[in-house]
Parts: C-alpha cells; sequence; structure tokens
C-alpha cells in the first residue's frame, strides 16, 4: 500500500482495517459464579468458548490527518470494533456441580456474554492500536521521504569516511 500519491488537502479520514469471517477459541477459560438469591447457588469450572458460522468481524478505524503545511499524512487515534456472529458456550461437565442448572443459565445469558466478550477484546486491542498506528505511521514517512540526489548521497558517504576524518584531523594540526 503506498501513500505517495495520496494528496489531502486540509481534510482528515479514516483508515480501516477490516478482517471478517474470524473462526477462534477461547479454550478452557475458567470461571466462578455464585447466584446471591435464593436460591443460593455458586459453581466454578471450565468452560469453552466456539466463535463459529460466519466467525467474528474486526475492524480497526484510525483517523488520518494532513493539514497544507504538513509533508506526511499522521495517523492519529484509532478504535477497534468486535463483532461475534455466532458462538458455542460449551462447559467441561466434569469439573461442574451442577452440569445441568449453569449450562441452562448461560443460555438465558448468552447475549449478556457475547457482549461482555467483545467489549473484553476491544478494550484488549487499545496496546495493539497504539502499536499498529506507529507501525502504519512510520512506514508512510518513508515512502513519503525524498530521495536524496546523487550529489547528496556522496557528499554524506565521504563525510562518514575514515579518510575525510584523516584529513579533518590533519587540517586542524
Amino acid at each position: 500500500m503506498s501513500f505517495h500519491d495520496i494528496t489531502l488537502q486540509g481534510t482528515h479520514s479514516h483508515l480501516v482495517i477490516e478482517l471478517d469471517h474470524l473462526l477462534t477459541e477461547f479454550k478452557d477459560v475458567e470461571f466462578y459464579y455464585k447466584k446471591k438469591t435464593f436460591p443460593e447457588i455458586s459453581d466454578s469450572g471450565r468452560v469453552t468458548f466456539r466463535v463459529k458460522g460466519q466467525g467474528a468481524k474486526l475492524v480497526l478505524t484510525y483517523k488520518v490527518v494532513q493539514s497544507p503545511e504538513d509533508n506526511v499524512t499522521r495517523i492519529m487515534e484509532g478504535y477497534a470494533d468486535f463483532n461475534i456472529n455466532e458462538m458455542d458456550i460449551v462447559f467441561d461437565k466434569s469439573t461442574l456441580k451442577h452440569d445441568v442448572l449453569v449450562p441452562m443459565l448461560t443460555k438465558m445469558f448468552k447475549k449478556q456474554i457475547r457482549s461482555q466478550i467483545e467489549r473484553q477484546v476491544e478494550v484488549n486491542l487499545t496496546g495493539f492500536m497504539i502499536k499498529l498506528g506507529e507501525l502504519i505511521t512510520g512506514s508512510i514517512t518513508r515512502v513519503n521521504r525524498p530521495f536524496l540526489s546523487g550529489i547528496d548521497a556522496a557528499r554524506r558517504a565521504v563525510k562518514t569516511s575514515k579518510v575525510y576524518e584523516k584529513k579533518k584531523e590533519k587540517l586542524v594540526e
């Protein structure tokens, strides 16, 4: 991808990275459940969450800014949006005290559980998004960096060579 030919005049746009049909599994997640009202129930064990069917969709969106005085576009703040289309929740029944009740309650709250997983994935991606934004900005900067002319390149090569340093030392003496 090259941003070299794109010219923005005092505007901002959005860079959108979309990953679709992600199939994933959160395996053997430890949980603890406690219902405080009558009848009091508590249980713990392991559960596996499987994203299936059309999978999940992850959209990373960044604000891209370039004003007329800027030579390079800049990647600003970004945010993530994670959506699960279909998910199975499978309990390891050997770890449960109530092997019928807990799965039954989970079916009732499946939408809320899915929503909590989506929100937590979005929160956890914050650090990744910052680092990815920095990498994209660095790539854009390298693409838009003007090339040195042959004379400038030769001049820099001579200045960094040992011959130039020795000649400089002789002139100083």
